[in-house]
């Protein structure tokens, strides 16, 4: 369980932070560089989440077709199990009707390059990340792959590396379609920890208003002293 002076200053550290960047703060303990492999920075902040808050994960997600919210749940220690498979190390290659491919694996640093332009995310993720292209053994630009190759690409990476995103198949309870909920780990931690900061920055500024007392003095409180202090607060 995180104390709540360490997780007000956690977030302070992370409020305004872009999202790669607000993983980092989650991520880090001051010993160690967060990890870069996109599957072991999710089984990361799968641990945080349960360290903090929990197995327990609440989702929702809207239908494409009708826009009905749909929740459903998840277990973090479930989903921390399958991304016990390490992803593979150093180039890799693939081979499609006369296409050439050495690539890597996209990392932290790929990701947040290639956010930058979020409009062309897909064309920059794979200029950092296609080493070798090739068309019937004559060299070709590393971007200019036609959609089935990227498709294929597409599947050959998410194999090596399935932890690297995770994602939830759904069905409308309304309009039975059906579609791909991606689960960005990061994020939901960052909502997290963010809900209850502001929950306790709010409990802070209705003591202090009403005793006078400093944000330390009020942290100090048990929960039940706390509650009920905001109660007479508030009545």
């Amino acid at each position: 369980m995180l104390q709540e002076d360490a997780l007000l200053a956690l977030w302070e550290r992370s409020v305004g932070q872009p999202p790669w960047r607000r993983d980092d703060v989650l991520l880090g303990d001051g010993t160690s560089e967060p990890p870069s492999a996109l599957d072991a920075r999710n089984a990361a902040l799968l641990a945080r989440h349960r360290a903090w808050f929990g197995a327990h994960l609440a989702l929702m997600s809207s239908c494409p077709a009708c826009a009905t919210a749909t929740e459903f749940t998840a277990d973090a220690e479930m989903l921390a199990d399958g991304l016990e498979r390490p992803a593979p190390d150093g180039p890799q290659s693939l081979d499609v009707h006369g296409h050439h491919l050495e690539f890597r694996l996209p990392e932290r640093d790929d990701v947040a390059w290639a956010a930058e332009v979020p409009q062309a995310f897909d064309e920059r993720l794979l200029q950092r990340c296609v080493l070798v292209h090739q068309v019937d053994g004559q060299p070709a630009p590393p971007h200019a792959l036609p959609a089935p190759l990227r498709a294929a690409l597409a599947q050959r990476m998410e194999a090596l590396a399935p932890g690297a995103s995770l994602g939830f198949e759904l069905d409308c309870p309304a309009c039975a379609a059906h579609w791909s909920a991606p689960l960005d780990v990061g994020r939901l931690l960052w909502q997290q920890l963010q809900a209850r900061a502001e929950q306790l920055l709010l409990d802070v500024d209705t003591l202090a208003r009403a005793y006078g007392w400093t944000e330390p003095e009020v942290l100090a409180l048990s929960p039940v002293r706390r509650a009920a202090y905001l109660q007479m607060a508030t009545a």
